[in-house]
């Protein structure tokens, strides 16, 4: 008997029900590679959300959501960069028992396909090999790099255009 397939999902934040939403947010902070106060919400104010099901539970999940302007803002004063009119992709994630399937690719994918048309940019720390490997799989460009003043960690800023934005 096979196993069940995974389902990929991509919808607004009102178009998912609740207790969905409670999942995608504790896989994200399970992930632990991001501050978590204000996980809840950006999701409910993110544009679109992707999503993977196995067996009725969340697998994996990322987002284009709206950027709050003063951590964009902190990016640009940091970078030089003009990220106004960007989403940015966040809280890509994939429980560990399921990586290596190429579900963190798939909502990508998904996500970008689903809003053509719209500038995104990520930010990754550039000593984090796989979610490097799949931005720059995904076509995204390395367009500035700055210090995280808090952690010291090297961030990298990438966009899904070939041109870096203006300055």
């Amino acid at each position: 008997m096979s196993k069940p397939p995974i389902k990929y999902f991509f919808k607004k934040p009102d178009e998912i029900p609740s207790a969905i939403l409670d999942q995608i947010q504790d896989l994200i902070e399970t992930g632990g590679g991001v501050g978590t106060s204000y996980i809840r919400e950006n999701l409910q104010n993110a544009l679109l959300i992707g999503y993977a099901v196995h067996k009725d539970r969340v697998v994996g999940s990322s987002t284009h959501k709206h950027p709050k302007i003063a951590y964009r803002k902190k990016i640009e004063a940091l970078t030089g960069l003009d990220l106004s009119g960007y989403l940015e992709r966040g809280y890509t994630t994939v429980d560990p028992r399921y990586r290596g399937q190429e579900i963190g690719g798939r909502l990508i994918r998904g996500l970008i396909e689903k809003s053509k048309e719209k500038k995104i940019y990520v930010t990754i720390r550039m000593d984090n090999i796989p979610p490097l490997r799949m931005t720059y799989k995904e076509n995204m460009v390395l367009s500035a790099r700055f210090i995280n003043k808090r952690t010291g960690h090297e961030i990298g800023v990438f966009i899904n255009q070939g041109v870096p934005p203006t300055s």
